[in-house]
């Protein structure tokens, strides 16, 4: 059988949303009063399109032991897609925040620390079995010396912002999670981007201090990962609707069955591209997401809890699903065991982790995500202010 049989991602996500049902049912962690229930929808789809993309990479890696894009273009497209969409749904959070304070003074040092408290602590936890995971594959000796061990942990621990080096000479390094966290550092880029957006397109009064470190971090970021236009497209199309949501004076109702079927043929077409970082492919993204940010909910099935479940828990599901998938390969069968699975075989286990991928995430989310994002909101950030001048001065 194929191993790049649509039928196969299917299953997946009919497996992983019949778990995140009976979990959301007996413990429920999903506002219904969200005020962009479509987003939190969209986001319960583009967290197991990964995880589906990373499985097909998984199978081919075992055959041909190179990492990289699976030879179809629905496999690639449920990663690639959805990293995109990932990207426009945080421009279009962000910059309807700046778009909807007015003339109001952005608080950046709330915006940061929220930012900090909503990625940072969830990342190194998932760090910890990577890095555990390493040194028990090199039985525990160092095959670098202490000096550069350390380099390469802090380049980690600080999102590979800088780098994303092999730890301790380790070649399976980025495959433990699938290399997820190449993503991340362009999140970092918007978020650091955003007092500059703040001046160039809402011509609002900024500090100094957060000027200068946007502008010292954009610089570097190009410097160091050049200019990648397709993953700046992204971004620039999520920053659209938000202005179409505020002058859309005649009320177009975005929420109909023509703009329903629109998303659905783009979707088709998308299917046509090999990659997401065509441009004409790119563009159809941006359809995509602009109507779903608009409100519309295609058919009523973005409005679903179960979805805005998996939604709540796609960051943790992001980083820990190719950990997870590793750790059976790797440990309970052995690579060269793998490499002797057929695709029924292998896709078998691939559902029999996924409820393990939900739970995990779910657990996550309550134990480390939840409360860190409950806590960034109780913070005084009065205190932190005025701590901040004191630095300052």
């Amino acid at each position: 059988m194929n191993p790049l049989n649509p039928f196969f991602a299917i299953i997946i996500f009919l497996i992983a949303f019949a778990t995140a049902y009976l979990i959301n049912l007996n413990y429920k962690i999903t506002n219904d009063n969200t005020r962009y229930e479509t987003i939190d929808g969209i986001r319960g789809f583009l967290a197991i399109g990964v995880f589906i993309h990373h499985s097909s990479i998984w199978f081919q890696y075992l055959q041909i032991k190179s990492w990289e894009a699976p030879k179809s273009n629905l496999y690639n497209q449920l990663g690639q897609t959805s990293v995109s969409l990932f990207f426009m749904i945080t421009s279009f959070l962000f910059v309807t925040k700046l778009l909807n304070s007015k003339n109001q003074k952005i608080n950046w040092n709330i915006i940061f620390i929220s930012r900090f408290f909503r990625l940072v602590p969830m990342y190194l936890v998932s760090i910890f079995p990577l890095v555990l995971i390493i040194f028990i594959i090199s039985n525990w000796q160092l095959n670098v010396s202490p000096f550069h061990l350390i380099r390469e942990l802090l380049e980690w621990i600080t999102f590979t912002i800088l780098e994303s080096p092999i730890i301790n000479n380790l070649s399976y390094t980025h495959i433990i999670n699938a290399g997820v966290v190449w993503s991340l550092p362009y999140e970092w880029l918007f978020y650091f981007s955003l007092p500059l957006i703040s001046i160039l397109i809402f011509k609002k009064r900024t500090s100094f201090f957060y000027t200068a470190i946007s502008l010292l971090f954009v610089l570097s970021f190009f410097k160091i990962h050049g200019l990648n236009i397709p993953h700046l497209l992204s971004f620039l199309g999520g920053i659209i609707p938000p202005f179409i949501i505020k002058y859309n004076t005649k009320k177009v109702n975005f929420n109909s069955s023509f703009f329903s079927l629109i998303i659905l043929v783009c979707l088709g077409l998308i299917l046509l591209f090999d990659t997401s970082n065509n441009y004409i492919c790119k563009f159809l993204i941006i359809i995509v997401f602009n109507l779903i940010a608009l409100g519309n909910n295609i058919f009523g099935i973005l409005k679903n809890t179960t979805l805005k479940f998996l939604g709540d828990i796609s960051y943790s599901t992001y980083l820990i699903h190719g950990i997870i998938i590793f750790i059976v390969m790797f440990f309970y069968y052995g690579l060269e065991e793998a490499e002797k699975m057929s695709p029924i075989k292998f896709y078998s286990i691939i559902f029999f982790i996924t409820p393990i991928v939900v739970l995990i995430s779910f657990l996550s989310y309550k134990i480390i995500e939840k409360p860190f994002i409950d806590y960034s909101k109780k913070i005084n950030y009065d205190q932190i202010k005025n701590y901040i001048i004191k630095i300052r001065h």
